[in-house]
């Protein structure tokens, strides 16, 4: 056995060192110029892969990647905000250019930054602008990474605070925001759900796995109300524990309530293309693209992650396909051989509902506690991202 366990190692060890000789060879041709604009998830990841292959510039307001997907374990808590932003500097050194896109020449190709005369040009841009969205789901792009950091820290004493929480919005973000409250103040606090459609999180999962969000919801004491929406949103404070809240619905019912937690309304950050690509966009503010996620009507242009009108679900891990996807063909470019077609996965979703559980689905396989919480629940992928970025997350 012994003699058939080294022979399979070392034929490993050899199809491994086969396949880095082969990875080391892909470079960018010396005349391509890559321009990545936003670095989250979709960018970061084709500039991981990038890196140490040629010229490339990666381009965000922030100087760090907000890792969102642990935002709400920010915002319930204390100490974790400092784990969810990356920075870029240390992961790409002068690759990364901190700035606000205010134009794209499409004939001189190249990109122009807010307070800096000096064009950047290309021979291929990348469009990796993402979406925005409510605290604490999302943040701002305007305030310096420590701010934002504080504005996280502050916020888990809002929800330590509150009594009666309403959750508007009973998508991913908002189903795992009640989840997380419930987990960590068990029995403490009242958190109600209000979602303005009959499904939880996403008509792609199965009955079962919508069963078991059921089944998490009686166990955690967590109210789900379907086919609802808040009336008088926009009179009540959000965010902000305030004792005596009156949240008014669509059916006439009343909540009682001292937090509001707003967990809907992304919308596509689409200010840096939006002048020069304008007859590219849907009316979302997403660009059209083809199957190589080139952007229809525009030459050496690709999108990526949300930004783009890719017929599959948007998700941090589709995002990231995308961008290994668009790094493939811009080798490809480089060797002067054809595109290839993107070819998304099926449908996977890992959707933590408090750090001890959740569900996750793959294509229509579901599973429980004991997955969601391998692949997401515990540190909701905050190890795993920062060594994707190369670093080591602070203690």
């Amino acid at each position: 056995m012994a003699k058939y366990l080294g022979i399979a190692a070392g034929a490993g060890i050899i199809v491994y060192g086969y396949r880095r000789i082969i990875d080391a060879g892909k470079k960018l041709s010396s005349d391509q110029r890559v321009v990545i604009v936003g670095g989250g998830y979709a960018g970061a990841r084709l500039a991981k892969e990038l890196n140490g292959r040629g010229d490339f510039t990666l381009i965000d307001p922030k100087d760090a990647l907000h890792h969102n997907m642990a935002a709400l374990r920010a915002a319930i808590e204390p100490g974790f905000a400092k784990k969810t932003f990356i920075p870029y500097e240390p992961s790409f050194g002068e690759h990364f250019k901190q700035g606000k896109v205010i134009a794209i020449d499409m004939k001189k190709q190249e990109v122009s930054l807010e307070n800096d005369p000096t064009p950047i040009p290309y021979t291929q841009l990348i469009l990796a602008t993402g979406t925005s969205g409510p605290f604490p789901g999302k943040c701002r792009h305007d305030k310096p990474t420590s701010q934002l950091i504080q504005l996280y820290e502050n916020y888990t004493n809002e929800i330590k605070a509150a009594k009666k929480v309403v959750i508007v919005g009973g998508g991913a973000v908002g189903v795992e925001m009640a989840g997380e409250i419930a987990t960590d103040y068990p029995g403490q606090k009242e958190v109600t759900i209000v979602h303005n459609s009959d499904v939880a999180v996403s008509p792609k999962l199965v009955p079962k796995a919508q069963d078991m969000i059921t089944e998490k919801f009686k166990i955690k004491k967590i109210n789900m109300l379907y086919n609802e929406k808040v009336t008088n949103l926009s009179d009540l404070p959000i965010n902000k524990q305030t004792e005596g809240l009156k949240v008014k619905l669509s059916s006439g019912k009343v909540i009682d309530a001292d937090l509001v937690i707003p967990c809907f309304g992304l919308y596509v950050n689409s200010d840096a293309y939006k002048d020069a690509l304008g007859g590219s966009m849907n009316e979302r503010g997403q660009l059209k693209v083809n199957e190589n996620l080139e952007v229809v009507g525009a030459n050496n242009v690709f999108a990526i992650g949300d930004c783009n009108d890719y017929d599959e679900v948007k998700l941090a891990s589709v995002s990231q396909t995308q961008g290994s996807h668009v790094y493939k063909n811009l080798i490809n470019i480089a060797r002067s051989k054809p595109l290839e077609a993107y070819k998304p996965d099926g449908f996977r979703m890992a959707l933590p509902i408090g750090r001890d559980g959740g569900l996750t689905q793959s294509g229509t396989k579901v599973l429980g506690d004991f997955m969601a919480k391998f692949i997401k629940a515990k540190d909701v992928f905050v190890s795993m991202t920062w060594k994707e970025m190369g670093q080591k997350p602070p203690k």
